[in-house]
């Protein structure tokens, strides 16, 4: 559910704040259904919570009005077995994204969805992979049900990924600057931290604990791919990660000041969210000077294990990649570097003696 405000007199519950170029927009939100606009007032004002009371006390399964239109299209879609049966991950691009569609068509008649709609409607998302996915799902399931005539999204073609796009990796300028802003001891600097090392997605960050660490390996399957990770917590580091080591050690003392907890990045006695962890490293980061984001020090980590000397099947055994395909670049480009500069190694013979270490089930 949304979050919860607290005035003097009532608790308003279901409440979801949307920040769109800079406007706040709240919505009611109610597990299994669209999102509600609300006025655009103050949350004490009477007209505000006369719109919420009714959004609260409303039926949408008997909203006459939801009839045949695009809203009763997701909301159906979203009961289905599809649905039910996809990944956590996967659930939670299409809620986010279905959501942004009923807010656009909600009231309009599902069949007279067109794919010039689609196409339009794509740029409108920072991430229109995604997006169109969330369309096929949602065409896909209103024909196999006779809620829509054809299959609409299937004209329309996946957006090209754009070759210097995405997530750009950290900077060693950057990691600095990050760290003189963030003292030890705050929990974003421990949640930097865990991420510059780990290399973890932050849906899988939020989730890692001590209890998955056996034998100074910390071991966990990856919410978007379930296949395994492995990370060398405490045992010897491998050779191509041995200039590393100080980072680990930073590291384990940054974690320090969140000790005793189920997860590493415990907020309040529960797990962080995936959203709160990457909105947090994103501000963090514009306040250190700077525009990056959280999985930006995935791809930092895989280019310096690259640079260390490591193969497509040693990066992905630590970052979890699904297939070497994925990492392939990073080696590429350290291969070219090595050409030139040699490996982290061969710059630091001499200054470490770091053992090979072989990936556990």
């Amino acid at each position: 559910m949304g979050q919860s405000y607290r005035g003097s007199v009532v608790t308003l519950e279901g409440i979801k704040t949307v920040v769109r170029r800079g406007k706040t927009y709240r919505y009611f939100q109610r597990r299994g259904f669209p999102l509600v606009k609300l006025p655009d007032l103050p949350m004490d004002d009477p007209a505000f919570l006369r719109a919420y009371a009714e959004a609260k006390s409303a039926n949408p399964e008997k909203s006459p009005a939801a009839a045949g239109s695009f809203a009763a299209l997701v909301r159906a879609a979203l009961k289905s077995d599809h649905y039910s049966q996809s990944k956590l991950a996967t659930r939670a691009m299409f809620r986010r994204h279905c959501d942004a569609l009923v807010e656009e068509f909600g009231e309009l008649p599902a069949r007279g969805l067109r794919s010039r709609h689609i196409r339009a409607n794509l740029p409108k998302s920072t991430s229109q992979g995604h997006r169109l996915r969330t369309w096929r799902f949602l065409c896909s399931f209103g024909v196999a049900t006779n809620l829509l005539e054809r299959n609409e999204a299937l004209d329309v073609a996946m957006p090209k990924a754009k070759s210097k796009g995405g997530h750009p990796p950290w900077t060693q300028d950057e990691i600095a600057a990050f760290r003189t802003r963030w003292p030890m001891g705050s929990a974003t600097r421990a949640a930097f931290e865990l991420l510059r090392f780990s290399g973890a997605r932050i849906s899988d960050a939020v989730r890692l604990g001590p209890g998955m660490v056996r034998g100074g390996v910390l071991t966990y399957r990856q919410v978007k791919t379930d296949g395994p990770a492995h990370i060398p917590w405490s045992c010897p580091l491998p050779d191509f990660a041995a200039h590393l080591s100080e980072d680990r050690a930073i590291m384990h003392h940054a974690l320090e000041a969140l000790a005793g907890q189920m997860t590493y990045l415990d907020a309040r006695g529960k797990a962080r969210s995936e959203k709160s962890l990457g909105t947090m490293i994103r501000e963090a980061a514009m306040e250190a000077g700077f525009k990056k984001s959280a999985h930006g020090l995935r791809k930092s980590l895989a280019t310096e294990l690259a640079e260390g000397g490591a193969t497509a099947h040693q990066i992905s055994a630590w970052t979890g990649h699904e297939t070497l395909k994925e990492v392939d670049h990073y080696t590429k480009s350290a291969d070219r570097r090595r050409a030139v500069v040699g490996t982290e190694q061969d710059q630091n013979i001499g200054k470490h003696s770091g053992q090979m270490w072989k990936t556990r089930n």
